[in-house]
């Protein structure tokens, strides 16, 4: 079975509950099939009355969950677009299994090489329009500019293939500590905050001062921040194609008449600024930690440097260490500042770069759903960095 699928039931939907869990096979453990309505609501009684004969004899039910979707709980109900909620959720170490793992890898690898290529080409480009200025000056011949040029291509290439390796692989490192805090990021507020995970699965009813409703606005939040824009873009798309009234025009949420095209970017900016939160998040911490260790290390070196400094003055003028002593609550001072501004602005650059990366994703779902968003986000967050960095 798959979630979505339809079922034949004999179910009187109007005196059982709205979701019901069915075992199939003998297997350990048995698959568990939750049944349910897509309605949003509960049937009326004169619903019910009317549709008794049709819901008992072959009525349809439909598959919410299955045991293969852990985290659906009692009583919720499928998106819009028929998901499970929280479907889109991934494991904690989804990363490194074999599929993941090689499209991640080769992901990166391709990201790293094309920088490289396009910084490559970039400097070549700048380094002959210098030489061709110093020609033009008559500082230099022709043939000269081009023993220049040949030695450049050859010394820049050779040092640039060099480091490549290494590159690629603090970028790989790079790329799984983010995403290994992404995960941990969704276990705590899927455990401590939202409480979504773990006891909260249970029926709303056993969990002290939490109602139902509570419990559906958790959910629907987690879902939210562990969207897979990939596969909400193809799904909102099709949705809004679909409740087109005529070609092109949709009805918004408001009730008022507006361009499919306008509608999908409204809902893809908001889908991709709840998703992108947790990752830009992560980024952010890691860029911090750099930040920190980079700081951490160059300040114990200073000290280092300013022990051996005295050591080997130690029989120097006191006057001069007293000056010296002067300094350094200054050279502190400086240091704590400079982190403060640095990662200021590393905050604010991480904060325009989400932005910029949902607007990416909501004009990629438009152009293109699907790969479209995938693209968009990450030309929003390179643009940015590239000007803010």
């Amino acid at each position: 079975f798959t979630v979505g699928d339809t079922i034949s039931s004999t179910v009187d939907h109007c005196h059982l509950p709205r979701i019901t869990t069915m075992v199939v096979g003998s297997s350990n453990p048995p698959l568990q099939v939750v049944l349910g309505s897509r309605a949003s609501s509960d049937s009326s009684a004169t619903q019910c009355a009317a549709e008794s004969s049709a819901i008992r004899s072959n009525s349809t039910a439909y598959i919410l969950g299955t045991s293969a979707y852990p985290r659906l709980g009692s009583g919720l109900k499928l998106k819009i677009d028929g998901r499970v909620p929280m479907e889109d959720r991934k494991a904690p170490l989804s990363q490194f299994r074999l599929k993941s793992l090689l499209l991640s890898t080769f992901r990166v690898v391709a990201i790293n090489i094309s920088s490289t290529l396009s910084t490559y080409f970039s400097d070549q480009l700048t380094s002959e329009q210098d030489n061709e200025k110093l020609v033009d000056d008559g500082e230099i011949t022709p043939y000269e500019a081009d023993e220049m040029n040949e030695e450049w291509e050859s010394r820049e290439w050779q040092k640039r293939m060099d480091i490549l390796p290494k590159k690629i692989g603090y970028a790989l490192l790079r790329f799984h500590a983010c995403t290994a805090l992404m995960r941990f990021y969704e276990l705590i507020i899927g455990r401590y905050i939202l409480c979504v995970d773990g006891n909260a699965r249970l029926e709303s009813g056993s969990i002290p001062g939490r109602d139902n409703s509570t419990y559906e606005h958790s959910v629907d939040v987690m879902d939210k921040l562990t969207r897979d824009p990939f596969q909400a873009s193809l799904r909102t798309s099709q949705i809004l194609h679909n409740q087109e009234h005529s070609p092109g025009k949709v009805l918004s949420s408001d009730g008022k008449e507006t361009s499919t095209s306008s509608e999908l970017y409204k809902q893809m900016y908001t889908t991709c600024l709840w998703a992108n939160i947790i990752p830009f998040l992560a980024e952010l911490t890691l860029q911090h930690g750099v930040l920190l260790y980079g700081y951490g290390v160059y300040y114990m070196e200073k000290k280092r440097r300013r022990k051996e400094r005295e050591m080997s003055n130690s029989d120097g003028d006191e006057q001069c260490k007293d000056e010296q002593d002067e300094t350094e609550p200054v050279d502190e001072t400086a240091y704590a500042l400079s982190i403060l501004f640095r990662s200021s602005h590393l905050t604010f650059s991480r904060g325009v770069s989400l932005i910029a990366a949902s607007v990416g994703g909501a004009v990629g779902s438009v152009i293109y759903p699907g790969w479209g968003a995938i693209f968009g986000i990450q030309i929003g967050d390179t643009s940015v960095g590239a000007l803010l960095d």
